[in-house]
């Protein structure tokens, strides 16, 4: 099934065209690579951070790898006053190791600083208690606090970027 991600425009010119194309291509390389991240690191922890702007069509990756990716993730809706990735992952897997763990919502943490300083000076015991990998969707303005806030934490991450107009 080909599937495109390019979100919808009133205008059709040529050029607009082309590029939509050319999006979409750079989205279905990332969708790919996305799932070979997923499917190579079963039964291994690992930080996987999705760059995605548009909550749109985040959602329609997030609904696409529900229906396509052999690897089945999990979705985890982290509660705005959430404080510790750590311990709020560990409450909601309750011992059980999810094929894949995708963390959505985190740009409306309130104390996202906090959350992001203690995520980083935990991030060795993540890979010591779970055993899938943890995937986060960001934006860029999150992206950047990350790497300001978290920089062990950016540096353990494989990165995969999808675009929108």
């Amino acid at each position: 099934m080909q599937f495109m991600f390019v979100e919808k425009s009133s205008e059709n010119t040529a050029k607009e065209d082309a590029a939509k194309y050319d999006l979409a291509k750079y989205n279905e390389r990332s969708f790919s690579t996305l799932i070979r991240a997923l499917r190579l690191s079963q039964g291994y922890f690992s930080f996987v951070l999705v760059n995605c702007n548009s909550l749109a069509l985040r959602q329609q990756i997030v609904d696409r790898l529900q229906v396509n990716c052999p690897v089945k993730p999990r979705q985890l809706f982290l509660p705005k006053s959430a404080t510790t990735l750590y311990t709020t992952i560990a409450a909601e897997i309750d011992g059980e190791q999810p094929p894949a763990l995708m963390l959505l919502g985190l740009e409306s943490v309130q104390p996202i600083d906090r959350l992001l300083v203690s995520t980083n000076l935990l991030c060795s015991e993540f890979s010591k208690t779970f055993s899938f990998p943890l995937v986060f969707w960001v934006t860029d303005e999150l992206l950047r606090k990350i790497i300001r806030t978290a920089p062990d934490l950016y540096n353990r991450m494989t990165t995969i970027r999808f675009i929108s107009n």
